[in-house]
């Protein structure tokens, strides 16, 4: 439903206007990086939410002045692109990009959406305050760390810890998912996120995350059973791989294991023919940060993490 004053309207973008509103509302990504994501919005999709069902517009005097999108993504989540202005962002813009906001959630709560996500750069960033008077949280400042990966025999070193690793072929996916709960269970990632979601819409992100291949999704096993999970996705285009989910269980924790995971992942990236591996890791998260730092990973950007849940209407 259209929200209105005396000034301005917000409401979901017509037809003969979403081209323009979606470029302003993607304004903030490098040109080349759209094509991809705008193809998807052509092809058909199983969300509940419709490609262009959250992109929300601000008129003001007859003319597009401000948009925001939640794009639809796999496992029942959207990830939303917060409001963009056409000029300069004016004096008072928090009580229009509330109104704007509440529009594009009342969106995805209509489509049962189960989580709504949003990256800024850092908290200096006024719109963090319109994010939560509409309902977000923080979780987490994310740090994206990479390192170029080894040729021929070169390894690394996982202080002799002893681990077998089954792909989900040879595992099966219960188990993995068995895993990877239990892999959440006091975690420093992200802390109380894993709450905010199912497991299967989870695991159904990750599979979405550049080439799926269940070769490279791994349960990590010692003398006395399973301790930990490792998800590798390959980005062919960019000749990447990523790291796109590592965890340990209770007991897998403070023994070394930590570095035989990335080290098994640095192995099974390069030998996939990737140059560079990618991983974010939650900032707060200092044990995950040491390991990755001690195996090359270098930081070189971050983004602050805000988060609306379904529960928290």
């Amino acid at each position: 439903m259209p929200a209105e004053s005396s000034a301005s309207r917000v409401r979901v973008a017509a037809v003969d206007e979403q081209h323009a509103a979606i470029a302003l509302a993607l304004r903030s990504l490098p040109a080349e990086n759209r094509g991809q994501l705008l193809d998807a919005v052509g092809r058909p999709q199983s969300h509940p939410l419709g490609p262009l069902d959250g992109l929300v517009v601000l008129e003001r005097r007859g003319r597009l002045a401000a948009a925001a999108w939640a794009q639809p993504s796999p496992g029942k989540i959207a990830a939303l692109w917060p409001p963009e202005w056409r000029t300069r962002r004016p004096e008072g813009a928090t009580a229009d990009e509330v109104r704007m906001l509440r529009v594009v959630t009342d969106a995805c709560d209509a489509a049962g959406v189960g989580l709504i996500q949003a990256l800024l750069e850092d908290e200096a960033d006024p719109r963090c305050a319109s994010l939560a008077a509409a309902g977000f949280r923080r979780i987490a400042t994310l740090e994206y760390l990479g390192r170029s990966l080894p040729s021929g025999s070169e390894s690394l070193r996982s202080d002799g810890a002893e681990l077998r690793f089954e792909s989900l072929s040879e595992a099966g996916y219960e188990r993995l998912k068995r895993v990877v709960q239990q892999t959440y269970e006091e975690s420093l990632d992200c802390p109380g996120l894993g709450e905010a979601r199912r497991l299967d819409d989870v695991l159904t992100g990750y599979r979405a995350t550049g080439s799926y291949d269940p070769e490279n999704w791994l349960v990590a096993a010692d003398a006395q059973g399973d301790v930990g999970v490792l998800i590798l996705a390959e980005h062919p285009a960019s000749d990447q791989a990523e790291l796109v989910y590592m965890g340990l269980s209770r007991r897998g924790r403070g023994r070394g294991l930590g570095k035989a995971l990335v080290a098994e992942a640095v192995r099974r990236a390069a030998a996939i023919g990737a140059e560079h591996l990618m991983v974010a890791v939650d900032r707060a998260n200092t044990p995950a940060k040491r390991v990755y730092e001690a195996a090359g990973f270098v930081a070189w950007t971050q983004r602050l993490v805000l988060v609306r849940s379904a529960e928290r209407r």
